[in-house]
């Protein structure tokens, strides 16, 4: 039985089938032209001529999809010229080099169509269509770019304003905003939570993602982050995931008390390294507060340690450690020999002739309220450094010792 003949496709279909084999011929013929109209993309080593005509290709495809009206895959072109819009404004760099490269490939894609050795063309109908359809097309490939330019200067002009408003809030200098002006940051909320994310000395990690709409910058090699408290746990796992990292937490705070919870959130970073509060990923300032507080000024924990401890400085590294020990255990418990002997795992007689040794340094001080409280803070805030190994203030009080 005879099969029936095919339908002949329309002329404006043919032509597509005809050209689709020239399109790499065609592309490269292009992107000579955009190379020598425009010096950007005629570098030595062939990058932007090779970028131009993997765009071109592209696209040129896509036209003939369109151009004949059959079906076909989505090649994703506008999303591929989209993003050559964002990266240009990413370089902070206009859209003038994109247009006018379109603007050559325009004036020479019609005619390189048909001289690349494809299909004679002589129905003035095709070849009217041919010319009509690229410019449409070209000037929807202009859309994509300015669109793609346009979203991606509204993002980094929004980023810009949230890492100009974070850092007025650490140095205090921030405003409450309150506008209808959708490009502007949202009024402040009355509570903020500062995270402080600290790599040591490796450069810090870029501010992840899906923080986007967190208050975040970077300073040194520390990331910074303004958050919500309601959002502070997610953003603290965000923060550390994946990354060597200790990341200082806050309490909630109102936006004027910013500047001092990134002070404290950057000292409990401090305290870890130094080993005077347990070094761990997450660094609860909540759980540290007493730490943090006693080492605000440690210039003066210093000169008052020379001053007022200075009976136990004298004495011999081992002896002050054990001495210091028992004593501040007293001082927070004011608990019977047995009890702080149990408390340190001792026995009994030994924290009795350590308490000898305490009221020899010290007599009727320990007698005085407020060097009771003094020495209690003191305390509080140095045993932790010498059971460090910081021996400074050790060195300090034997260098002026022998002034």
């Amino acid at each position: 039985m005879t099969q029936p003949a095919a339908s002949p496709l329309p002329p404006v279909a043919e032509f597509a089938r005809r050209a689709r084999p020239h399109v790499p011929a065609v592309a490269q013929t292009v992107s000579v032209h955009v190379a020598r109209a425009i010096g950007q993309y005629a570098d030595a080593a062939g990058h932007g001529r090779q970028l131009v005509e993997d765009a071109v290709a592209a696209a040129l495809h896509e036209f003939l999809d369109l151009f004949d009206g059959m079906p076909h895959r989505d090649r994703a072109v506008g999303r591929q010229f989209r993003a050559l819009g964002q990266r240009h404004a990413a370089r902070h760099d206009d859209v003038s080099s994109l247009y006018a490269a379109l603007l050559v490939a325009g004036t020479h894609l019609p005619s390189s169509l048909v001289d690349a050795g494809g299909p004679s063309v002589d129905d003035p109908a095709v070849l009217g269509r041919l010319s009509a359809a690229s410019h449409r097309y070209l000037a929807h490939l202009t859309d994509e770019i300015s669109t793609g330019f346009a979203v991606a200067r509204r993002r980094f002009d929004h980023d810009l304003s949230r890492r100009r408003l974070a850092e007025q809030l650490l140095t205090g200098r921030a405003q409450e905003r309150d506008t209808s002006d959708e490009t502007t940051i949202r009024k402040l909320p009355a509570e903020l939570v500062v995270l402080v994310v600290d790599a040591g000395e490796q450069a810090a990690p870029e501010p992840p993602e899906a923080l986007s709409d967190a208050l975040v910058l970077r300073r040194g090699n520390q990331v910074v982050a303004l958050v919500e408290p309601a959002d502070a746990i997610a953003a603290v796992e965000t923060l550390s995931e994946g990354n060597d990292v200790r990341v200082g937490v806050s309490w909630p705070v109102e936006p004027a008390a910013v500047p001092a919870a990134y002070r404290w959130a950057r000292r409990v970073i401090t305290l870890a390294r130094r080993g005077i509060v347990a070094d761990q990923p997450v660094l609860d300032c909540a759980e540290h507060r007493t730490q943090i507080w006693l080492h605000a000024e440690p210039e003066l924990r210093q000169r008052l340690c020379q001053d007022m401890l200075a009976p136990l400085l004298a004495e011999t590294p081992n002896s002050r450690e054990i001495l210091s020990e028992t004593l501040l255990a007293w001082l927070e418990s004011r608990d019977s020999a047995p009890a702080i002997a149990a408390r340190l795992g001792v026995h009994a007689q030994t924290v009795r002739y350590r308490w000898k040794r305490i009221n020899e340094l010290f007599g009727e001080d320990l007698h005085d309220p407020e060097f009771v409280v003094q020495i209690t803070m003191l305390l509080k805030a140095s045993v932790p450094l010498w059971k460090a190994g910081d021996q400074r203030d050790f060195e300090r009080f034997q260098t002026e010792a022998v002034r």
